[in-house]
């Protein structure tokens, strides 16, 4: 094994938007035993790229979509996001649950050991959940509000998840590369693990070979003892004995490697998705691999606390038009906070707010505000977009451009330096909470992810009925009620989604579930 070492930031990921640094997900590459689009290749390698560094190798501390990659090949989670599975994931660690929104059993599998050849019982991943809770700041995306009781039963091979108060998003939640089951060894030394020097921490199908910061990271499939989620849709082919990514920023650079043949599997953005259309050889799948919204500074004194500036902000918005010139016409306008792909998702545009700018400009005439975006998605036109239409009604408007770092920072920290702010969310955990909690429930000043200093009680009431509620239908009834409520307020605005490519190369196949490509499902299939 050879592993460049590197000491790892292991800061949680900033609220709502850090990340488009995480704009993308998997891309892989490597520059060996390339042949060009038409040739053929016997491999068992997977070449693709991510666009920054894993930030850490323990899922604990792990964000953005490059640390959930690596998350993914390196942990196993109790169960698996699966889009065709009746009750949308499917077994990893677990073989069978019986779920409710207060209560979880799972019954684990005989077989899977750590890396290090240790039985992963039922014990173990009780002390991993434990330390996930106490730790992780995606613990509230599978517990809610809850410290959750776990109790491990040896002798029968299962794990117990109790809940002061509902949370019906548990089981969901539990799929999450970041709710990976991490291994003693890596519960005993987390900084040593977040820097990928404890392969005996590795629960899941791969270890950590090699890691180049700013160049490559490479995983190699262990030898036995592994566990790869049981899906619905069986896979076809075969996994990759090596997983190799090399960091790129440059979706022309990965756009050319991938019709040269020195790359398999990409998740590819903006224009270069285009070139693929004539290119019959190659898979391509379009998704949002995220959604643009608007939100609003409510805390007292600012200038969108009034309920009606926020409206009369939706109404100068044509939302088509943004979409056009915030994806180069590649996106399709959003319905909702969150892709329409979500359970419960809003997918009924007349439920919005409806273009009207004469009536945005009886409200917004004269009043001053700042207005913060990043160029992350199309150099930054949708911020553009949205300066220009407030500003024809009237608004005295700033436009500040920064990259995606300092708005979370100044969402998280700086209340006194905006006004409204244009969120590019990468929905991580396929859930509706993961969008509320942008905008209702802890503000940041008590170390929420809800940037707008108001929690919207009236928001959390209806969210506290659905994750009491058992029945999918009945919950999204509730759903439906909550978003009418979110929409009607203005507490965000929905624009767009972000439009992706997931690309492969012949004899290649990669799956996506509920908009997000799943790493593990990379496949080597000639």
């Amino acid at each position: 094994m050879s592993i460049t070492r590197h000491r790892l930031m292991t800061t949680g990921l900033v609220p709502a938007v850090a990340g488009l640094a995480a704009l993308t997900l998997g891309l892989s590459a490597c520059t060996t035993g390339a042949t060009g689009s038409g040739g053929e290749r016997t491999t068992d390698t997977i070449r693709s790229t991510m666009i920054a560094d894993p930030n850490s190798f323990y899922p604990y501390t792990a964000s953005g979509v490059p640390g959930t990659q690596s998350s993914s090949l390196l942990y196993a989670s109790l169960v698996a996001l699966d889009s065709d599975a009746e009750d949308g994931v499917s077994g990893d660690l677990a073989t069978d649950w019986d779920v409710t929104p207060t209560k979880g059993t799972f019954t684990l599998r005989e077989d899977a050991t750590c890396a290090d050849g240790t039985t992963i019982t039922p014990n173990i991943v009780k002390d991993s959940l434990e330390e996930f809770a106490k730790t992780s700041k995606q613990k509230s995306q599978v517990f809610g509000p809850n410290t959750p009781k776990i109790t491990a039963d040896d002798g029968a091979g299962t794990v117990s998840i109790e809940l002061d108060k509902p949370w019906a998003d548990m089981l969901r939640g539990l799929s999450q590369p970041e709710a990976g089951i991490v291994c003693p060894a890596g519960l005993e030394d987390p900084e040593k693990t977040a820097t990928g020097e404890v392969e005996a921490a590795f629960s899941g199908p791969y270890t950590l070979e090699d890691f180049k910061p700013g160049a490559s990271v490479e995983f190699t499939l262990r030898d036995s003892g592994y566990t790869f989620p049981e899906f619905a849709e069986p896979l076809k082919g075969d996994p990759a004995k090596t997983v190799h990514f090399t960091m790129s920023t440059d979706y022309n650079s990965v756009a050319n490697s991938m019709i040269t043949g020195d790359l398999d599997v990409a998740t590819i953005t903006g224009e270069p998705m285009v070139r693929f259309k004539d290119e019959e050889d190659f898979g391509s799948e379009r998704f949002s691999v995220g959604t643009m919204f608007l939100v609003f500074n409510e805390r007292d004194g600012r200038v969108f606390a009034d309920a009606d500036k926020r409206r009369a902000v939706a109404q100068a918005i044509d939302r088509s038009a943004y979409a056009k010139a915030a994806t180069n016409g590649l996106g399709e306008p959003s319905t909702s906070f969150v892709s329409e792909t979500v359970p419960c998702a809003n997918t009924d545009e007349s439920r919005l707010i409806a273009n009207d700018p004469a009536a945005a400009a009886e409200s917004l005439d004269g009043a001053e505000s700042v207005q913060l975006g990043t160029p992350a998605v199309a150099k930054g036109a949708g911020n553009k977009y949205v300066d220009q239409v407030v500003s024809e009604a009237g608004a005295k408007n700033t436009l500040r451009s920064v990259d995606p770092a300092g708005l979370a920072t100044e969402l998280a920290s700086k209340p006194e330096s905006w006004d409204m702010a244009i969120l590019n969310f990468i929905n991580t955990s396929g859930t509706l909470y993961d969008g509320i909690s942008r905008f209702t429930g802890m503000v940041t000043e008590d170390g929420g992810r809800n940037s707008t200093g108001d929690e919207h009680k009236d928001v959390q009431k209806l969210l506290a009925q659905a994750m009491a509620e058992e029945d999918e239908s009945k919950r999204c009834e509730i759903y439906a009620k909550l978003q009418d409520r979110v929409f009607d307020q203005a507490y965000a605005v929905p624009l767009s989604g972000i439009p992706a490519q997931l690309t492969t190369a012949p004899g290649f196949e990669q799956r996506i579930y509920d908009g997000l490509p799943a790493t593990k499902t990379m496949r080597i299939t000639k």
